[in-house]
């Protein structure tokens, strides 16, 4: 169910009074059926509960995965300043409760921009190893580069924490996106936050000069898919146009099947002397609802299989 900011703040309110009444229907939340989740409204704030407090907010940028509970309170990535403030007032309903945990899933401005409004009332603020350096080269000469906050602890492979009734779980799979993506699992709610691992039906952003890798992002997904269950809700960095950012495993093997298909489309093209200009606006066949290949696609497909 989608809430405006107003709605969320009234039925935070609600539920925190009737939480020990809840705990025992909570503590069995794994969902036979998974729901389909709608696409957020376009240009609207919006905080989608999931499970047992975890969800996700919508407004500009990346999408920002919470968990809000009596013991903690989480983001996993921080949008853009404005857009911050905005989740910051309403998960916190007006008190001036810390952040527990904040986690930034990549180094990319529109996940990290936000850190300069959540960084200074988190308790801890964690990142893959790679991102700190990763968002000061990116921001060197940028408008930003005076307000970045960057992760004051870093992990390599596995990170974890105990949150009361929650269990966060980061984990490092290796290059995708970037080089320094992390998987964010809620254990106990059972959601796992992809960051930008996943765009669901819309064209991504490979990264290549940030460590990108196409060939072991369909890797990384597989082995993503393996480690969970049709039980699980996952969230994803971005959408297409009337596509949800919350789904299911299922979405992971058809953003997989999407960059296989968009090399099986794009590298024969470039052998024959096409250019990424030349390739724009290519529609990757099976998946037209992803919408034209732009530049930022064909290049780094280019450069990574057909040497260019």
């Amino acid at each position: 169910m989608s809430l405006s900011r107003r709605q969320f703040v009234a039925r935070s309110a609600a539920a925190t009074a009737a939480l020990p009444f809840l705990a025992p229907l909570a503590s069995a939340s794994p969902l036979a059926t998974p729901p389909r989740w709608a696409a957020p409204a376009s240009g609207r704030a919006e905080f989608t509960d999931i499970r047992r407090g975890v969800g996700a907010f919508t407004d500009r940028g990346g999408t920002i995965g919470y968990l809000k509970s009596d013991a903690a309170l989480v983001a996993v990535d921080t949008q853009f300043p404005e857009s911050a403030q905005i989740f910051l007032d309403g998960l916190r309903e007006g008190s001036d409760r810390r952040l527990d945990v904040l986690v930034n899933t990549h180094h990319h401005g529109d996940h990290t921009a936000g850190n300069a409004v959540l960084a200074p009332v988190a308790d801890l603020h964690v990142a893959h190893e790679a991102v700190p350096g990763l968002q000061r080269a990116r921001a060197v000469g940028s408008d930003g580069y005076a307000t970045q906050r960057y992760a004051d602890e870093t992990f390599r492979e596995t990170w974890r924490a105990d949150l009361g009734d929650e269990v966060l779980a980061l984990h490092y799979f290796g290059p995708a996106h970037t080089c320094g993506d992390a998987v964010v699992h809620f254990e106990r709610a059972d959601v796992v936050h992809m960051g930008d691992l996943v765009f669901n039906r819309r064209q991504p952003f490979i990264d290549r000069a940030g460590g990108a890798s196409v060939e072991a992002w369909g890797t990384l997904l597989e082995t993503v898919h393996s480690r969970f269950s049709d039980e699980t809700a996952f969230v994803f960095g971005h959408a297409g146009d009337g596509f949800p950012v919350i789904g299911t495993r299922a979405d992971l093997l058809t953003m997989r099947d999407f960059l296989a298909a968009a090399r099986r489309a794009i590298v024969p093209r470039a052998a024959d002397g096409a250019t990424a200009v030349d390739i724009e606006g290519l529609l990757i066949p099976g998946f037209e609802d992803w919408g034209e290949t732009p530049i930022r696609v064909a290049e780094p497909i280019i450069a990574e299989f057909a040497g260019g």
